[in-house]
């Protein structure tokens, strides 16, 4: 039993109290009687006239002062508690003027004044505890979630719920050569060249949906599907990334003129399933989640570095939003101690917002990579040099253009092991 259920209890016993005992004193005998004669000139009512049930009297205003009670505690909305009022006031006269045709006297004066001032109490104890609860949960999550989603979480009015295994979308966003940039500049310099990363990053994803698990000067990690429950999460953080991207770009030029400094920066998501709950000790719990896909969204960030793609996703993320994404696949990857192996994707833009010769680039690019995984060395050149586009850098089109190129030095020399197509992921 919670709190709420506990109040609602206490509510409804102080309520019925009162009207028993004015009961006992006959303070309702002249209103049942004038009810009486109401009714008589009203309906036509049996021959045998009206007999009053005071157990009836008394089963209904207590159970309708324990109901207002609890609903109007639970109920978050004050216009839904008030229109559940009068709604009961209106159901308690209806049923009256019913039992007085079925030959029962009942007065509704008691059940009415039962349901009001224990909806009333409700609503201030309501208040009382979501005011409460808010004040709790803003030590959490103010910062973390965005305004909107702070409100939508507080009207849950169900912690417990947050603390459960289930699938999350996880997006890291780091910097991939931060001890270059903490070593090459002055310290005060360097945090404030981290704090404008951390704060424009965190800033720009917890706006748009995100909750902030991890900021630091080295990366910033957020949530999608945690802590509010959201079955289209992978979607969400593909849109997210989807303009992260252009975000990203943005940013890296303000260090660029602002520090002197070229920063590198990566993106990465993946999709499991994860512990979520509240973790750590005193000052320093959080609301937070554990488990591979975290870690792995870290390792694919890093892989940014090896390819110089910009965002990449996992093969799971891909699977549950590839009708809303433009991707093309990297390599294939395994985990420290896994030997199953898993697809990686480079984001390139939603679903449709690629012109037409990037379409034609990515394509040959894609067939290129499955020539090269089949061994197919000559045609998988032939493909990469058709996905080049003028005046354009093209990173991780150049990293499989160096492997094929290595893979046929590599073929024509006797003895030599043609270069592999996948990777185990180093340990963050």
């Amino acid at each position: 039993m919670n709190r709420n259920h506990v109040a609602a209890m206490f509510i409804g016993v102080l309520v019925c109290i009162p009207l028993l005992a004015l009961y006992h004193f006959g303070y309702f005998k002249a209103t049942a009687e004038w009810f009486a004669v109401l009714y008589s000139r009203g309906f036509i009512l049996p021959a045998g006239g009206l007999k009053q049930m005071l157990w009836l009297q008394y089963g209904y205003y207590t159970c309708i002062a324990f109901i207002s009670a609890w609903v109007c505690i639970e109920m978050p909305s004050q216009w839904r508690r008030f229109a559940f009022l009068l709604g009961g006031t209106f159901l308690t006269t209806t049923f009256a003027c019913i039992m007085a045709m079925s030959g029962v006297l009942f007065e509704p004066i008691s059940g009415s004044l039962a349901l009001w001032f224990a909806g009333i109490a409700g609503i201030a104890v309501g208040g009382s505890v979501n005011a409460y609860r808010c004040h709790v949960m803003r030590d959490y999550f103010v910062g973390r979630l965005s305004t909107r989603l702070f409100e939508e979480l507080a009207d849950q009015n169900n912690p417990a719920k947050m603390t459960e295994r289930r699938e999350i979308t996880v997006l890291t966003c780091r910097l991939l050569n931060h001890g270059e940039l903490a070593t090459g500049i002055e310290a005060s310099q360097f945090e404030e060249l981290a704090t404008h990363f951390q704060r424009s990053i965190s800033g720009f994803l917890i706006e748009r949906g995100a909750y902030l698990d991890d900021c630091n000067a080295r990366q910033v990690r957020v949530f999608f599907g945690f802590p509010l429950t959201d079955e289209h999460h992978a979607l969400h953080a593909v849109q997210v990334a989807a303009v992260l991207r252009n975000h990203v770009a943005t940013l890296t030029r303000e260090i660029d003129q602002r520090f002197g400094k070229k920063a590198q920066i990566g993106v990465a998501f993946s999709t499991g399933p994860a512990v979520c709950g509240l973790f750590g000790v005193s000052h320093f719990e959080s609301f937070s989640a554990v488990g591979d896909v975290i870690d792995f969204a870290s390792q694919l960030c890093i892989l940014n570095a090896e390819y110089g793609s910009k965002v990449l996703l996992s093969a799971r993320t891909y699977a549950l939003a590839k009708d809303n994404a433009e991707v093309r696949p990297m390599e294939m990857v395994s985990t420290v101690g896994s030997s199953q192996m898993s697809e990686v994707y480079e984001l390139l833009a939603e679903k449709g917002a690629l012109p037409e010769p990037d379409i034609r680039a990515r394509d040959s690019f894609w067939q290129g990579v499955v020539q090269y995984r089949k061994g197919d060395l000559k045609q998988a050149q032939e493909s990469f040099n058709s996905a080049v586009i003028e005046d354009r850098e093209d990173a991780p089109l150049k990293y499989f253009m160096d492997r094929v190129d290595l893979a046929l030095k590599e073929k024509s020399s006797p003895g030599k092991e043609t270069p592999k197509h996948s990777r185990k992921l180093a340990v963050t």
